[in-house]
């Protein structure tokens, strides 16, 4: 029986059109926007980590590196929550700049290495700004930008959310050299800055601390590394369910499953094992598990808002049948 677990990125077009659904918290309804800006193409052994886990991030990176073989394109998403409390995106996208050398002129040796072994590709019309302008949304009113992580496919349209908050991780930007980062390209004024592991209160069961980015709770950025040492998942809660963001913990849905191969690039792998174990139970629980390079994620964002309040669940197995595995 062939279910969403198993058919990784052969459901769906590796450039997607956006979809959105509506939720509700408290019976008031949340709009909730899945907008793809382009795609990225990365290096067989980054993708599918054929370089074995089991050996150090240094060792798997040259892997990487020394790879001739590029995987299949994947969808670049960004998330809009049209919340009452406001509008929040998480993570920024990619925008067309990062194939134009002139932009790479302060660090020409950056932009060699990194699209030695990322291709992104992205049309003006794809970027997150002109996404939302397209729903009738301004980037002007985005109350605050959850950066999953600080790698360039999530973080180049920073600056074109003018009055945004952006919320990273100090753990983040620690690390920020060594994960690449190159916050010359994206950090807006560091007055518009927000660290969620600063004053943070609230734990989820087994994950790391979490920072509550509305009075109602309903929304979380939750400290979760493992793919970086600062990244973060963020958790909406609402009347369905909880629809958990969780960056790049797995680029696709079939590979959160904790026994699928995963990305090679992970800077602490056992940490990313124990996150997919900790997702795979929430999973089990109802809860939509939504990666920033999934190609299912309109099927399962639309499945998830058209089930009754306290019924929201992934797609089921083709067939109708209880997927044992997932």
């Amino acid at each position: 029986m062939i279910n969403l677990w198993m058919m990784g990125t052969a459901l769906a077009s590796p450039r997607p059109l956006p979809a959105s659904t509506t939720l509700t918290i408290e019976g008031v309804p949340v709009p909730v926007h899945a907008l793809p800006t382009g795609t990225v193409r990365i290096k067989r052994a980054h993708h599918t980590c054929s370089v074995p886990e089991d050996r150090s991030y240094v060792r798997r990176f040259i892997g990487i590196l020394l790879d001739r073989e590029w995987a299949a394109p994947m969808p670049v998403w960004t998330y809009a929550i049209a919340h009452p409390e406001g509008l929040f995106v998480v993570d920024a996208g990619a925008t067309p700049d990062y194939r134009d050398d002139a932009s790479w002129e302060p660090d020409r040796l950056a932009g060699w290495l990194v699209r030695s072994f990322i291709e992104l590709d992205v049309s003006a019309n794809e970027t997150l700004p002109a996404r939302l302008r397209a729903l009738g949304l301004s980037p002007d009113d985005v109350r605050a930008v959850l950066l999953t992580h600080q790698h360039i496919d999530h973080t180049a349209a920073v600056p074109l959310l003018p009055s945004a908050e952006v919320y990273t991780t100090r753990a983040e930007d620690a690390m920020a050299d060594q994960i690449g980062a190159m916050s010359w390209r994206w950090r807006p004024e560091e007055a518009r800055v927000r660290h969620a592991d600063v004053g943070g209160t609230v734990f989820e069961a087994g994950l790391g601390r979490g920072h509550d980015l509305t009075t109602d709770g309903s929304l979380r950025v939750v400290h979760t590394p493992g793919h970086t040492p600062g990244s973060v998942s963020v958790r909406l809660r609402t009347d369905q369910g909880d629809l958990w963001f969780t960056g790049d913990t797995a680029f696709s849905y079939t590979a959160m499953h904790p026994d699928a191969p995963t990305a090679g690039i992970h800077t602490d792998m056992p940490a990313v094992r124990r996150l997919q174990r900790v997702f795979a139970a929430l999973r089990a629980e109802g809860a939509l598990l939504l990666p920033a390079h999934d190609p299912t994620v309109p099927e399962r964002l639309a499945a998830f808002g058209s089930a009754p309040a306290d019924q929201g669940h992934e797609v089921p197995e083709r067939g109708g049948e209880p997927d044992p595995a997932w």
